[in-house]
């Protein structure tokens, strides 16, 4: 004997090889997976409506709207943040009006 002590060979780098992509980053599989799911409930949804399951329908609809907008990120334009704080005063006041109901 030489008086050598057996070492574990030491991992290799991994490397990506050339023309290969990456691997998604976690915001990039966060939106396929909100795109994938919002068109799932989409389908969900327009079966829901084709039976007139109307109280099925309804939510399906808000969460389609939540996973298309988790998915497609938009910037409210600047005039139409005023507009929309314009419209919700003013439903908030006819919600008040006890001639309409409190619709």
């Amino acid at each position: 004997m030489d008086g050598r002590r057996a070492e574990a060979p030491k991992a290799a780098p991994l490397l990506v090889e050339v023309g290969q992509k990456a691997p998604p980053t976690l915001a990039e599989r966060q939106r396929e997976v909100a795109e994938y799911l919002s068109d799932m409930i989409l389908e969900l949804r327009n079966l829901a409506r084709s039976v007139q399951l109307h109280t099925v329908m309804v939510p399906l609809e808000f969460a389609y709207y939540e996973a298309f907008g988790s998915a497609h990120k938009v910037e409210v334009p600047p005039g139409e943040l005023e507009r929309i704080k314009t419209l919700s005063r003013a439903a908030d006041t006819l919600d008040g009006d006890p001639r309409n109901g409190g619709i």
